[in-house]
Order: C-alpha cells, then structure tokens, then sequence
C-alpha cells in the first residue's frame, strides 16, 4: 500500500511523511515504551498484564500510516520482549531471543491482518459514523485480529517449553483480552489524530480523545490503589499463616526441650535405673516425636572410674563394650585419655552393636562444649550442626543436652553445678524431620520454608531449604530461640499458593474499569458520527425554535394581563407591555426592581414571602385563605398611587435557576361594580329593616295570642311566616355588618374581659337552641384560673355564637358541643368542638367564603346564610386573632379561635 501525505495533519505532515526511517523509529520507541510502562499494570503474583496499550497502538499506526510501518511494530515488539526477559532473569539467552522473535512476527501479523480486514469491510471509509461501521471495526480489529498474537506468543511459549500445558488456556486468554483492550482503549485516540477524514476526526478531540483519557487514568489510578491495597493484604494473610508457622516451630522445639528435661527428672527422681526402665520410658517420646533419632543417657565417668564402669557393662553381656572416639578420618578407636568421659550408656532404640555404644560425646569438641554450656547454665543446651555418620547420612542434626545433677547438692554457682553432675540426657533431632512434621499436605504445596542456624550461615546451618530465589516482597522471617541458639525460619508463597490466592477484586477493577473505558469510546464514537449525521437537520430545527420563540415573545409581550418574572431573591428579570402600562413605569424601568417594594401592605408581603419560601397549606387546616395561589393585593405604582390587582404567582425550575412567573389582573373595575352592588345591598337592607321590624313584630304579637285563639291552621301560616321574618332580618343583619367591616363603619372597643364569662354568656345564648335540636353544651378549662383577653365584648360573643350555633346544627341528636381552652405564653385559645357530619375535602378550601355552603341540600337542611363563618373570621381578624379549623369527614369538626 503506498503511503498518503494527506493521510496525517498537515502540522504532523513533516515528522510522517516525509521520512519513513524516523516514522519507523518513532513507532518503535513508542511501542517499546509502552510495552514497559504497561509492566507496571501487572497483577501479582501472576505478573499477568490486563491491557496491552502497543496493541492499540500497532493497529492504529498501520490503519493510518500503511502497511510500511509494519517493520516498527515489529522491532518494538522484539525490543520489548528482549527486556523484559532480561530484567526477569538479568540475561539474554537463545531461548529468550527465539521467543522475543515469534511474538515480534505475531505483532506485526496481527496489526497487518486486522487492518486489512477493517479496510476490506469498511470500504477504506475510516470515518466511523454510523453503528455498523463502529462495530465491525471492534469485531475485526479487537475480538478476532487480537487472536493472532495471542496464538502465536503462548504457543511460542508452549514449545519452549516456558510455559506448562496447565497454564496454556489460562494464559492465552489473558494475552487476548490484554491486546483486545488495547485496541478496544488506544486505537481510538490514534485514529482522532492521525485518520481521515479529519473533519469528523479532529473534531472528537474533546469529547472522545480527552473523556478516554481521563477514563483511562482513573481507571489506571483505581487499580493501582486497589492493587497495592491487595497486595499488602495478601502479604499480611501470609506473614500471618508464617506466625502461625513459626509458632507451630517454636512449639515443636520446645516439646523436644520437654522431652530431655523428663529423662532429667527421671534420673533426678529415680535411683538405680536400669537399661530396660530406661527404654521403656523414651519409647513413647520417640514414637511420638518422627525428627527424634535417638534419646542417650550419658553418665559422667572419671578417668578413674573408667576400668570399673567398662567392666561393669561388660558384665550387662556386652563383651565388647569399651570407650571409643573418632580419629581424623572418622574411624571409632579406642578413647583416649581425659579427666572425664560421657558414654552413651543407654540409648533408644537400642542396638548392641550400634557404634553410639560406648561412644564417649565428650571427645567431640563440638558436643563438648554444647555439654559444658549445659553443666554450667543448668539449662537444655543445643549443638552446633552436625553431620551423624551413623544416622541418616548426609543430614544436618542438633544434639540436646540437659544435665543432670546429684540428689541435694547446691547448684547456686557454677563451681557447684560442675562438682554435682553426675550425667548428660541427650536427644538427637534431625532437624529437617521436624520442619517436615510443621506442615499439612496443603502448606507443603503453598509455602516454601528454609531453616536454619543463624551462627552458621552457610550449607553446614540449614536444616530445610525449599527456597530457590528469594522473593523479598513476600518473604516472611522469624527468629527462633532454641537451646540457647538463635534459628532463622523463612517462608516464602508457592506457585501454588498464589494461584488459590488470585486478586480477584484486582482483576475485576482493571478488566471492569477498562470494559466500561472501551464500552465509553464506542458511546462517544456513535454520539459523534450521529451528531454529524443529523447536523443539516438540528439547524433546521433550531431555525424553527428561534421563528417560535420569537412568536411566544410577541404573545406575551403584547398579552393584556401583567407578566412578571421574578427570581429567588424578588428581583423582577423581565416584564411584558401590559405590565408597564398597569404599573406606570416606562419601558424596561421594572427591571431590577424588587416586587415587594410594589406591594407595601403586610397581608400582600406575608402572601409573597409564603410563595418564595415554598410553603404549602395544611390539608386539615385551611384557615387561612391567604395561602391560595391567587391574592387580591394593593399595588403601588410609580406616581404613588395604588390601584388593586389580583396576584398569582408560579413556581418555575428553569435549569439550576429558580423563576416566579407572576400573573397581575387589574380589579379596579370590578371592585368598582362590586362597590356599586355592596351600596345598592346596603340600601335595600336599610330601606328593608324598618318595614320588616314592624312585619316581625306584629307576626310575634299574633303568634303570641294577642288577638285571642286562631284556628290551628292559620297558627302553623303564621308561626312560619314568623320564622322566615326572623331569618331574614339576620340576613339582613349579617349583610350590614359585612357592609360596615367591609367600608370601616364597623367599630370595635376593645377591653379587658374574663374569658369564663364571655363563655358563659355565648352558652346562655344559644342554650335554647341547643334544647331545641337536643344538644348538651360542656366547658373544659385548661387552666387552673380564670383569664382576661382583650377583645370587643359584642363582637366576641357573637363570634363565639357562630361557631357554637354551627356545631350545634351540625351535630346528631343526643349530641354534645365541647368548649375547651388552653393558654400559651402571650395568647389563649378557645376550642369548638362538635361530633357530626364533619366537613368535605371539596368545601374546606372556600369555607370562610361569603355566601359559602356546601350544598343546596345542606342549605335547605341546616338552614343557613353562608355569612356566619365570614363574619366570624373577618371580625376576630379586626380583633388581632386568628381562626381556623381541623375536620375529619363523618367525625365531626373543632373550630377554634386564638
């Protein structure tokens, strides 16, 4: 394939295009390089590599720079392999250079190979716009070309006999997913920088090239920090099944130390002890005990004594009993002389004719002084190494000795202790028998141990050596004290070990994190080649949207009713033609300004301070009808005048930005109208009074018997006709008095009253009326003494009528109307309560409405005007009080006043 200037960036045009050598170079170091950084992504202990980078990298260099840099990805692969065998093994050998040669061709075949299947199916397009495109050039490049070098390398691997059959699946399939995320990873930022066309791919810089990146370097960070948090876990899991090791050792030891110290007590305690009590009780120790060869009495015997004790044992039937040594070459001769000697006496297992019999330890210098430490310390003493000739040749063994001393002799000093010997017990332990013993048939396969003498650091020391090349990350060391010597035990992890031992949680963050990289990439890469794909159309739209914009702004800019929009702190951001004109403020002066400062009363600043701060009213208590959304408010305009408004506000969640969109309708009008219909009330009620109080009073004569018996039919005419002048004299009544709070003619004096008998007197008021539908009405007083509020006397008590009037009506028959009251620091509070019909979800929010009843059938049943509960809220209003209720349809209601 020849190669295309065009193919690269005309900034990059000089440095690859114009010299193939340094292209090739470049590629090579590049390749190398990351091959090397990638070994620090290793998962230990296995020193497999999840992602391969210079996979990524080949495939994208040679899809976009041709075939002729193969050569590159060649001798960077071969570069590569060469130094990670020598920093592995610090040499360079034939096998090596074979191996680093077979994963060179593997490399090159598997960029050549992929690329050219990507081309063949995409046509050359390397544009990857669409979803086909993207995922074939995944399949091709990543799941199936990634197979080639995978191959290739393990069964190079394979043959050399590097790697065992074992391990072949296992292995291969970590190369293969290594390569496949390199390109899954890498390749896509080589193609944002080298592959045309460049339009579509410089302009994924950003969004794909950077988001990769970063994705990778967080996934990169991750799995680090795990990694080494996993491998510290891993080495404490070991040091701590190494304690338990050494344990275990020091345990062992000490059981041998017991073992001496019981044929010290046995002679210590014992007199006359013969060959057959002395077999019979080592034998279970050595049974029990596999790195015990021997256990020895050693008596100490004067060179004065030496004639009569050898012709003692000869008489035992050992003719050929005598004190022996071993000359220079290791032959036994007879012992020659010294001060004293220390005979193996009796030893078990016995053999009369072993060499150990009669053998006298202390001709030995390093058995001497071992005996001597022990005389003189009075403790259980260890040998230096040794090498027995007569028991398992060739392996290092310990000799213990513990001394044994006369009955009642003082041992205080040192002079004593060598004045009362009288013999040494000695064991023979064959050092690597007893770290055999250590372990269970599983540790043996996971732990590799050496142990040896820390006074002798060479072969003649170390007892047990399965320790070939040290890992200092994972070695475990212990000191030993043993017979007053120092030990040195080390573990060291297995194969085995580390393969029941992998870091899964590793693995899953490095595979997972680049899985979701890789699966990130293909998103963006789709994103991108949709965005290109649909650009014609999103200027189509967007055109669309600016011409329907720019038709909302006309519709609201030329609506007749004021809109505001406010954000959170009150400041008004925008405001419509109509607004202005309402207001009085010229062209765009309403902007900045604060809306509270348009609203001057307290009721419309607590309304739109309930609005900003969010809150809601009570389903159960709707007491206040401010809380409505809609509010009939007072505006002031900028000549200083006020004209009323009917204010609702929205709440608007625009991105992070809270609006309120605020509705103003100008009511002058309509309070105008409704001014003009309060009057013409007014002055029907009045002109209606005065004829309808003479109605009533001569209905109440005639009802009362004035003009003698009537027949029983004209009686039951009149006493309705009574009835019905008297509800429509409250009606009239209630109708002025709305009029009077409504235009200040309503004037209320206040004083300081007794609550008990403002109680009382509602309760004698409407006593009858409670007779009349059955009711019981009770006080329960929540304080100890009586209270004085400051109310109008009149107006209370007819608030108080009201409710008690109400929850009398409303109440079953043989019902009762509770009266209770409670006091707080500054206020009191009188509760109403009756237990009837209760009240609708649907009327609570309109019940202290003017003219408000729930039905026309309650209306007709209950007999009422729908003004009470207005009255009685808008006068303990004027009274500085408040009123509200709580309801439970079916239960009843509490209506209560503060």
């Amino acid at each position: 394939m020849q190669f295309l200037p065009t193919q690269f960036p005309p900034m990059l045009y000089p440095i690859f295009s114009r010299n193939w050598l340094l292209q090739t170079l470049g590629l090579t170091v590049v390749y190398a390089l990351l091959g090397w950084l990638s070994e620090f992504l290793i998962i230990p202990p296995g020193y497999t590599i999840a992602v391969f980078p210079p996979a990524g990298i080949a495939l994208g260099m040679v899809l976009t720079g041709g075939y002729r840099l193969l050569p590159g990805v060649a001798l960077g692969a071969f570069l590569n392999n060469l130094f990670i065998a020598y920093q592995n093994s610090g040499q360079l050998s034939v096998v090596v250079i074979i191996l680093s040669t077979l994963v060179a061709f593997g490399a090159s075949l598997q960029a050549a190979a992929s690329s050219h299947l990507i081309k063949k199916q995409l046509k050359n397009n390397l544009a990857l716009d669409d979803n086909t495109s993207i995922f074939q050039f995944f399949l091709y490049g990543g799941l199936i070309g990634c197979l080639i070098n995978a191959t290739i390398g393990i069964g190079s691997l394979y043959m050399l006999g590097l790697l065992s059959g074992s391990d072949v699946i296992r292995n291969w399939l970590t190369w293969w997913m290594g390569d496949a995320f390199g390109v899954l990873t890498i390749t896509p930022i080589i193609l944002i920088l080298f592959a045309q066309p460049r339009q579509i791919w410089k302009a994924r810089r950003w969004n794909v090239m950077l988001s990769l990146m970063v994705c990778l370097l967080i996934v990169v960070t991750a799995f680090v920090f795990i990694r080494d948090r996993e491998n510290q876990k891993q080495q404490l899991e070991f040091r701590l099944e190494g304690e338990r090791i050494s344990q275990h050792l020091q345990n062992k030891l000490t059981s041998n130390v017991e073992a001496v110290n019981n044929i010290e007590r046995l002679y210590a305690s014992s007199e006359n002890i013969e060959r057959k009590d002395f077999s019979s009780f080592v034998t279970n120790t050595i049974r029990n005990h596999a790195e015990i060869t021997a256990l020895i009495w050693a008596p100490k015997i004067r060179h004065e004594q030496r004639a009569s004790f050898e012709t003692s044992i000869v008489k035992e039937g050992f003719p050929d009993f005598h004190f022996t040594e071993r000359d220079p070459h290791n032959k036994l001769t007879p012992a020659t002389r010294r001060d004293d000697y220390y005979p193996v006496t009796f030893f078990s297992p016995f053999k009369a004719n072993s060499p150990a019999f009669g053998y006298d330890m202390g001709s030995n210098a390093i058995r001497r002084i071992a005996i001597e430490d022990s005389i003189e310390s009075g403790l259980v003493t260890a040998s230096d190494p040794l090498t027995l000739v007569t028991h398992d040749k060739g392996q290092i063994s310990v000799l213990l000795f513990a001394p044994v001393y006369a009955h009642d002799r003082p041992l205080e000093s040192i002079e004593q202790r060598k004045d009362a010997i009288e013999g040494v017990a000695t064991s023979v332990l064959i050092m690597s028998e007893l770290v055999q013993s250590l372990l269970s048939k599983e540790q043996h396969e996971d732990v590799l141990l050496k142990f040896y003498d820390l006074s002798y650091p060479g072969n003649r020391g170390v007892f047990f050596n399965k320790i070939s090349s040290t890992d200092n990350a994972h070695l475990f060391q212990a000191t030993i004290d043993f017979g007053g010597r120092q030990y040195a035990l080390q573990a060291q992890p297995s194969a085995t070990y580390w393969k029941k031992h992998v870091s899964w949680i590793s693995w899953i963050t490095i595979t997972g994190g680049l899985l979701f990289t890789g699966l990130l990439g293909i998103y963006l890469l789709m994103s991108t080649g949709h965005t290109f794909n649909v650009e014609g159309l999103v200027k189509q739209r967007t055109a669309e949207l600016h011409d329907r914009e720019e038709r909302l702004d006309a519709i609201l800019g030329n609506a007749a009713e004021g809109i505001l929009s406010v954000n959170e702190k009150g400041d008004i951001e925008s405001a419509n033609q109509s607004a202005h004109a309402m207001l009085k403020y010229p062209n765009s002066e309403l902007i900045g300004c604060n809306i509270f400062t348009l609203f001057p009363d307290p009721s419309s600043a607590s309304f739109l301070q309930r609005q900003f701060d969010g809150k809601t009213k009570n389903e159960n208590d709707l007491s206040d009808a401010q809380s409505s959304k809609r509010h009939q408010v007072n505006v002031k305009r900028s000549d200083g005048s006020e004209i009323p408004l009917e204010l609702a506000m929205t709440r608007v969640e625009h991105g992070t930005q809270t609006l309120f969109v605020t509705m103003l309708h100008d009511l002058t009008e309509e309070k105008r109208a409704e001014k003009l219909k309060s009057e013409f009330v007014s002055a029907v009620s009045h002109e209606l009074r005065t004829p309808l109080t003479s109605i009533r009073g001569v209905l109440g004569l005639l009802v009362g018997g004035v003009s003698g018996a009537l027949p029983e039919k004209s009686m039951l005419m009149l006493k309705m006709a009574n009835d019905n002048a008297i509800r429509l004299t409250t009606l009239i009544n209630d109708l002025l008095d709305f009029e009077k709070l409504e235009y200040g003619g309503m004037h209320f004096t206040f004083a300081q009253l007794s609550l008990h008998d403002l109680l009382e007197k509602s309760i004698q008021a409407n006593h009858g009326y409670a007779q009349t539908f059955k009711v019981t009405m009770q006080i329960e007083s929540g304080t100890d003494e009586d209270v004085d509020v400051l109310v109008d006397e009149q107006r209370f008590v007819q608030v108080l009528s009201n409710l008690l009037s109400n929850a009398i009506k409303f109440s079953r028959e043989n019902g009762r109307v509770d009266i209770r009251t409670s006091r707080s620091s500054n206020s009191v509070r009188i509760d109403v309560q009756d237990y009837g019909i209760g009240i609708s979800k649907e009327f609570r929010s309109s019940i202290f409405q003017k003219f408000s009843q729930e039905d026309a059938k309650a209306a007709r049943k209950y007999a009422g005007t729908g003004l009470g509960l207005s009255l009685a809220k808008n006068m303990i209003e004027k009274m500085q009080g408040k009123i509200g209720f709580s309801s439970v349809e079916g239960e009843g209601s509490i209506f209560y006043i503060e």
